[in-house]
């Protein structure tokens, strides 16, 4: 089992402007016969509570955040991480132009169309779609050729440096007929931006899932942003490397699915300043009020939604 926190599922609207944070308070009163009250705290530390109020959700999120509270978070039992910085979840909204995969994930031109990225409808985890990483049947792998693909997130601003983020992703390998003679993985890197717009690659470091078995299983990343970052966004990345010699004629059976894709602040380097809806929460929180949906009409041609909740730091 993981070491990591679970972390909440993004949402297609940000906090509406009404929510709130607040501090608990414990200190224990005894009042004197003089008049004089004695204080003194309770706990050794003080915990923050946050009211989070998200209007003119869609049916996709309700669905999505009702599974999250109801299994991932186990109601109030679960810690995780608020928010998930990343868009779409688990690629549920439609792309919007022809670059995009899916809503706000782009894929950068390449010349290896060896790898095809796609959005698989088939044995998925969560929802209708996953992002598929796949092969093409008849094409000729040399040895020690490498093929890849990327799929791209919209940026995250801002972070600071010194910030540790967390990665995580759920995952399905199948190699079909590849067996020992080529190898199909997948990751997650980061592109950071400095105040000119600068790009840098960042590779992360965690737990790597088994390539040659079959079935959902759980990979982790974490990176730390480096100094003179303002902003990032993740890669996905498909990779497919040849024999060690010979070739081999790949018959399209090979792929690795992503879903439930998600990064969250792990570590803060600073602490301040974080309110829901403009940072990340500097702590693991759970559920102190489980989200409560009400109907709010409709809007732009579809049904909408809105939610309340309440996060307690652990």
């Amino acid at each position: 089992m993981s070491v990591y926190p679970i972390i909440f599922p993004s949402l297609s609207r940000q906090p509406s402007m009404d929510t709130s944070k607040s501090t608990e308070d414990d200190t224990i009163k005894d009042s004197a016969e003089s008049g004089y009250v004695s204080t003194r705290p309770r706990f050794t530390r003080a915990r923050d509570t946050w009211k989070i109020n998200v209007r003119n959700l869609v049916a996709e999120d309700v669905r999505v955040l009702d599974y999250f509270q109801k299994i991932t978070a186990a109601r109030g039992s679960n810690s995780f991480l608020y928010p998930n910085l990343l868009p779409n979840w688990s690629f549920e909204f439609p792309a919007l132009n022809a670059a995009q995969v899916a809503k706000d994930w782009n894929q950068p031109g390449t010349s290896s169309a060896a790898l095809p990225v796609s959005l698989a409808t088939a044995n998925v985890e969560d929802g209708v779609q996953a992002l598929c990483f796949g092969t093409v049947a008849a094409q000729v792998l040399a040895a020690g050729a490498t093929v890849a693909a990327e799929v791209t997130s919209a940026v995250v601003t801002p972070c600071a440096p010194g910030d540790v983020y967390l990665f995580h992703a759920r995952v399905n390998p199948a190699q079909g007929t590849l067996a020992s003679a080529a190898t199909l993985w997948a990751e997650a890197a980061m592109y950071t931006y400095d105040a000119s717009g600068n790009q840098s690659a960042l590779a992360g470091s965690g737990s790597g899932f088994n390539t040659s078995v079959s079935g959902w299983q759980d990979y982790y990343a974490t990176f730390t942003i480096p100094a003179g970052a303002v902003g990032f966004r993740m890669r996905l990345i498909g990779n497919l490397t040849g024999p060690s010699s010979g070739t081999i004629a790949l018959d399209g059976s090979a792929s690795i699915l992503m879903d439930e894709v998600a990064c969250a602040l792990l570590t803060p380097a600073q602490w301040y300043g974080r309110m829901v809806g403009s940072y990340s929460l500097p702590r693991p929180v759970r559920f102190t009020k489980l989200p409560e949906f009400s109907d709010i009409g409709w809007g732009d041609g579809v049904k909408r939604y809105g939610v309340n909740f309440e996060l307690t730091e652990v």
